[in-house]
């Protein structure tokens, strides 16, 4: 079979590039009847993805200042004009590298996806290859790599549109945010926010049980399997807000605040201490709703994980606009806040990018 040659500005690292070859190496030693579709399928798929990083190539850097006439384009003019932005403009004024790189980004995670499909494919139609396993688990963490940078922008630039936050920490949310555009080759969540990472892959490995809606189970479960204490130390905190409290419960449990009371009449009508995630599911009338499952869509979890990050950023954005109670933010906005105001009293942000390892906001202790 054709051999995969990537180019030098490949936006997959080192890493992912071995992970892709060990597929590639596993497809070929399979019987399966379609192993040299899912060769060639793997090959242009990635060929694409690189595709559109050499699109991205020729837009300028986000750092770089450049002139106009008298019209002066840099990360400063940037700043003043975003941080005036809302929901329903920011994307007019974002660089189009910006808008590029979300393009690219995409088209890395669809490409995790297919791979994640056909490394399915061989572990259940033909005979099993014995690093396969290992190599479906490289898949699915580059896939998720692919769902935290996405999120993370969104949270960035939920920030840099706040209008209740102060200028300094919108400021140095855009700057991140920028960091993101600058080095979208290179841009890894888990070296520049490793405790939203650590939180994240945490919260996919737990179970979620409703039980008394306090959410204590999940927050054993969630440190048992490995997320940072700082990130469960600043929503138990004695000064939590209430506000903080909910999105916190809304990220533990995965269930808006407002259907959370729902569930709440629910036991006490029904004399229920604790509901399944199925149970719960059934009782909010979600399970099997083909609305709510594209056709012929597997929903990685990867793909759920976004889902649970969107909804809870969705309510609060109406909850914002409407009025209404419950949390005005999510649980990771919070955080952020809390960490960009704590980073910006602790130090001053030194000329142009912010450096990974140094004064990270949401790095944890050592």
């Amino acid at each position: 079979m054709e051999e995969l040659h990537l180019g030098p500005d490949s936006p997959f690292d080192p890493e992912e590039i071995r992970t892709v070859h060990r597929l590639l190496g596993a497809i070929e030693a399979s019987d399966h009847p379609d192993r040299q579709a899912f060769h060639r399928g793997v090959r242009d798929h990635v060929h694409r993805t690189e595709a559109v990083a050499e699109a991205l190539a020729a837009y300028p850097m986000v750092f770089h200042e450049t002139r106009l006439g008298e019209r002066r384009r840099s990360l400063e003019s940037l700043v003043e004009v975003l941080a005036g932005a809302t929901d329903a403009n920011f994307d007019m004024f974002i660089p189009t590298r910006a808008l590029v790189g979300r393009a690219l980004l995409m088209a890395e995670l669809n490409c995790w996806r297919m791979m994640y499909h056909v490394s399915g494919e061989l572990e259940t139609r033909s005979r099993v290859h014995p690093e396969l396993s290992a190599i479906r688990a490289e898949v699915d963490r580059w896939l998720h790599d692919c769902v935290h940078v996405k999120i993370t922008e969104e949270i960035l630039g939920a920030v840099t549109m706040d209008p209740e936050r102060p200028f300094r920490i919108r400021e140095r949310a855009l700057r991140y945010l920028a960091q993101i555009w600058e080095d979208r080759l290179t841009y890894r969540v888990r070296n520049f926010f490793p405790l939203l990472d650590a939180a994240w892959t945490a919260r996919r490995r737990i179970r979620v049980s409703v039980g008394t809606l306090l959410g204590v189970s999940e927050i054993c479960r969630l440190i048992q399997a490995g997320c940072p204490p700082e990130f469960v130390d600043y929503f138990s905190r004695p000064e939590m807000s209430e506000d903080e409290r909910l999105a916190f419960q809304e990220f533990l449990i995965g269930v808006p605040t407002e259907e959370l009371g729902n569930l709440e009449r629910l036991m006490e009508e029904t004399g229920r201490t604790s509901l399944s995630p199925e149970e719960t599911a059934a009782a909010l009338h979600r399970e099997h709703d083909p609305a709510r499952r594209p056709h012929g869509d597997d929903r990685h979890p990867g793909v759920q994980a976004y889902e649970l990050f969107r909804e809870r950023y969705l309510q609060a954005a109406a909850r914002r606009m409407k009025h209404l109670g419950g949390p005005l933010r999510t649980a990771e906005e919070y955080l952020m806040h809390y960490f960009l105001g704590k980073q910006s009293l602790r130090e001053r942000e030194p000329e142009g990018k912010p450096e990974a390892g140094r004064g990270d906001p949401l790095r944890p202790s050592a």
